[in-house]
């Protein structure tokens, strides 16, 4: 547990290591206005924050301590992902009419959104939809996860929750979509991604402890 939760954080690290990489060498031009600056501070804080919150999680692991589970209104998680990523020119659209609270452990599932978010916009440099819906379904929770971009490549279709698969990425891990499926696993749900223009995941989950 500890060397695939390693593993999966290693991968995670990326994104907000990068923020605070691009955003230190924006302000070390000396170019940014103030407001722009004010931006730019915000990013490293949030991206810092991620940061220690994932080495955090690993620490808990290795201790031998279980992650708590909380009760969670799945919209705040959606909103906490967004909020650690560069929309850049990509519309996100969250379809949430109601609250939806299930017993979840936060971080991982924010990790969850984060990782699916962080595909979608990099399928999407020149810009896009995401599309994000969430409804009950008897004693499950479903979220409907789709974007505008050119979809799953053929190959790895069959493939495309096993670890160390990618392709088309540059300096792709392979990690994100492993990471995500065991974790809805954990969660006694299940992920699945479907035939669409672009690509289209279904999380299910369960809306009690299993």
């Amino acid at each position: 547990m500890i060397g695939w939760l390693s593993t999966s954080i290693a991968h995670d690290l990326r994104n907000p290591l990068g923020a605070i990489y691009s955003g230190s060498e924006m302000l070390m031009d000396g170019n940014a206005t103030p407001a722009e600056v004010k931006r730019l501070a915000a990013n490293i804080y949030r991206a810092a924050g991620r940061m220690r919150e994932l080495v955090n999680d690993l620490a808990s692991v290795a201790r031998g301590s279980r992650p708590t589970v909380e009760i969670c209104d799945i919209r705040e998680i959606i909103g906490t992902a967004l909020a650690a990523v560069d929309r850049q020119d990509v519309q996100i659209l969250v379809e949430a009419p109601d609250a939806i609270e299930a017993p979840l452990v936060r971080l991982r599932i924010e990790r969850v959104f984060v990782n699916l978010i962080a595909n979608s916009l990099e399928a999407m440099p020149a810009g896009g939809m995401v599309r994000i819906a969430i409804r009950k379904a008897a004693n499950f929770m479903l979220v409907e996860f789709e974007d505008s971009g050119p979809g799953i490549p053929r190959q790895i279709r069959d493939r495309l929750f096993e670890p160390f698969v990618t392709a088309g990425k540059e300096n792709g891990l392979g990690l994100g979509l492993a990471f995500c499926r065991q974790t809805i696993l954990e969660h006694g749900g299940e992920i699945w991604n479907e035939a669409a223009a672009g690509a289209r995941f279904i999380i299910r989950l369960p809306l009690q402890v299993i």
